[in-house]
């Protein structure tokens, strides 16, 4: 976000995506999922800087149905609590565990003042301003007039949130100017930043029963919406690219597509999966600290073993599965799919490599077990595989492999691509050629019962493969990535 000025206004730019997580808690919600909104330069948020009473002011349960009222200090704007069907957004389940929810053009905002963000800014600092001018504030013990608002002691007027309904500005005390094309109450104020849509979304319906449960990043630019109906899980997988094409992926837990709770998000015979092309604009976001679905400050623990995390460590190389939302991850290897120097040519100690960084989240439901390989194809007439890693017996618990540690977990580990040791290989090209890798995470219903249950010399990758035919495979991803010239 950032701010700048002329002689009638001060502009908040932004892209209205905040630092804390989005959707978690919504009761009822209407298929929009969260995109960046191009609220930059002619399309910033205006703000007068020398706001002045109205002779009349505006009673917001009757105007201001439509756009928002205020605009926070992250960014994000504030609409009135009353949605453009004159509903409590707040009584009717339609907000999230901050206030927020998204719009018809995917565009997140508020509809309650985000009282929250005091604990980053304090009590004393203005947490919005409303588009007449005067700054919005937290909760007071102070009496304040029938807008919810008071004048300070420096004879400055200011408005307050409140417990009371409609909980803040139940009156714009400010002179607003009107779009003219609008009428009340669907009036709005301009001028007024215009949302990014991406999608068609005139014929989107509420889904019955939904609980939203949060939003996990997948990769770069890459999202994975989950909600709840009548105790199955749904995901909507969305991405863009950097030429602005959207893509939107629909799925039920087990990769299911036939019997999703949607009403208008999935055009006619568009299949599971729409796209969309939007030259206005794209950016590059991610959702920052604590933007996983599960808690506003989660971490992702670097231990081997550990069964609490769900998220994915962010940064890297991610690639989700075109079945569910099973994602594989590696911090080691770039946005464009290329493995890092420092992670090429390990120094063997004691025999042992060390191994590359691994992490997977959104495990499918019904796995018993995982496993790992990462393989390549040698470069000759007849056409081998080397065996870089091989794992098996995972638990379904367990999200990540730390850098070095594929040797130390509660697994089971096949040969380096020698064969002569326990132990990963690492890519290595001295002679200045590239080479293409592939990485696979296997979803399972067991460990298959031809794999021992110990190390072997014996398992790679085509034992692996032609042993995993013996059980159910529930998904997988396959991640292909390239090694260039070591450094």
């Amino acid at each position: 976000m950032s701010i700048s000025a002329d002689d009638e206004y001060f502009y908040i730019a932004s892209y209205s995506w905040p630092e804390h997580a989005m959707g978690t808690g919504i009761q009822s919600w209407q298929e929009q999922v969260p995109i960046p909104q191009n609220y930059q330069g002619d399309n910033s948020w205006a703000i007068p800087l020398n706001p002045t009473m109205a002779d009349t002011p505006l009673d917001t349960s009757e105007h201001l149905l439509k756009g928002a009222l205020a605009v926070a200090v992250n960014g994000v704007p504030i609409f009135n609590v009353l949605n453009n069907r004159s509903e409590n957004a707040f009584l009717i389940g339609e907000l999230d565990n901050w206030g927020g929810h998204f719009g018809r053009g995917d565009d997140y905002h508020y509809h309650m003042i985000p009282t929250h963000l005091e604990d980053e800014i304090g009590t004393d600092t203005p947490l919005a301003y409303a588009l007449d001018g005067y700054p919005v504030y937290g909760y007071t013990d102070e009496v304040l007039d029938n807008a919810f608002g008071r004048t300070d002691s420096e004879g400055n007027y200011r408005y307050h949130a409140s417990l009371t309904v409609p909980y803040y500005i139940p009156f714009m005390m400010g002179e607003v100017t009107l779009d003219p094309t609008s009428l009340a109450p669907g009036d709005q104020i301009i001028p007024q930043a215009i949302q990014n849509a991406v999608r068609p979304s005139d014929d989107f319906k509420p889904v019955n029963g939904a609980s939203v449960l949060g939003i996990t990043e997948t990769g770069k630019n890459a999202f994975s919406f989950e909600y709840e109906v009548s105790g199955t899980k749904y995901y909507v997988n969305y991405s863009w690219d950097d030429d602005c094409k959207f893509t939107y992926t629909y799925v039920d837990e087990n990769g299911g597509t036939t019997n999703l709770p949607t009403n208008g998000s999935i055009g006619t015979g568009a299949g599971n999966t729409e796209t969309f092309n939007n030259a206005r604009f794209c950016v590059d976001v991610s959702l920052g600290e604590g933007g996983s679905n599960t808690s506003n400050d989660s971490t992702t623990s670097s231990d081997a073993t550990d069964t609490t995390s769900d998220s994915v460590t962010t940064g890297g190389y991610s690639v989700t599965s075109a079945l569910s939302n099973f994602t594989l991850s590696s911090i080691a290897i770039d946005e464009d799919g290329a493995l890092l120097s420092d992670y090429q040519c390990e120094e063997k100690v004691n025999g042992v490599e060390k191994s590359i960084p691994i992490s997977w989240a959104n495990v499918p439901e019904g796995t018993g077990a995982l496993a790992i390989s990462i393989h390549a194809f040698t470069n000759t007439a007849v056409v081998e595989t080397n065996s870089y890693l091989t794992l098996w017996n995972i638990d379904p618990s367990i999200t990540e492999i730390a850098y070095g540690q594929a040797n130390n977990g509660a697994w089971y580990m096949g040969p380096n691509k020698d064969g002569v040791g326990i132990s990963y290989s690492s890519p290595c090209n001295p002679s200045g050629n590239s080479s293409t890798y592939y990485m696979t995470i296997y979803a399972l219903s067991e460990t298959p019962s031809s794999l021992p249950s110990e190390n072997s010399l014996t398992v790679d990758y085509t034992v692996l493969k032609e042993a995993i035919e013996s059980v159910t495979l529930i998904d997988s991803i396959e991640m292909e990535y390239i090694s260039g010239p070591s450094n």
